[in-house]
């Protein structure tokens, strides 16, 4: 499970407004990019950047936003949730990720902004094939997927 949603998390972070500026890890020019709707400080914004996260550094690439505004955003903190509601009174958190950019020393003088975006669907959707599941969780169990970014926002 933690692969797969590592993976999930950093594209979803990729996908969002993330980013390191280190142009040697960019990537080819023609990577595949894919779109992620992302509400930062109340303002819906849509953000292109690479799918690809097989670098070393995983999702850690800037994020340019292509609706709701100019510019781009640079991850300092990206945090991941899956949540099983099939209780809806009782919805049960069965895995958190949390990665933070260069110790928590990242652009720590640049103001930053929280963005978050969320999926839902069948816990399959989020999770690998064969893992082990808690009691009572079903892959057929509706879930949510939620990303926080924290970014530093440029023109």
């Amino acid at each position: 499970m933690r692969s797969r949603t590592k993976s999930t998390a950093a594209l979803a972070a990729l996908t969002i407004t993330i980013g390191a500026g280190i142009v040697g890890l960019a990537g080819r020019a023609d990577a595949k990019q894919i779109t992620l709707p992302l509400t930062c400080d109340d303002q819906q914004f849509t953000v292109r950047v690479n799918s690809s996260n097989s670098g070393p550094n995983g999702g850690w690439s800037v994020g340019q936003i292509v609706e709701g505004g100019t510019g781009h955003g640079i991850p300092t903190k990206i945090n991941t949730t899956i949540v099983d509601t099939k209780d809806a009174d009782n919805p049960q958190t069965l895995f958190t990720f949390e990665q933070v950019k260069g110790r928590g020393n990242a652009n720590h003088n640049q103001l930053t902004v929280k963005c978050t975006t969320s999926q839902s669907g069948p816990l399959e959707r989020f999770v690998d094939p064969g893992t082990t599941l808690p009691k009572g969780i079903s892959l057929d169990d509706p879930a949510i997927f939620t990303l926080t970014v924290t970014v530093v926002r440029q023109p």
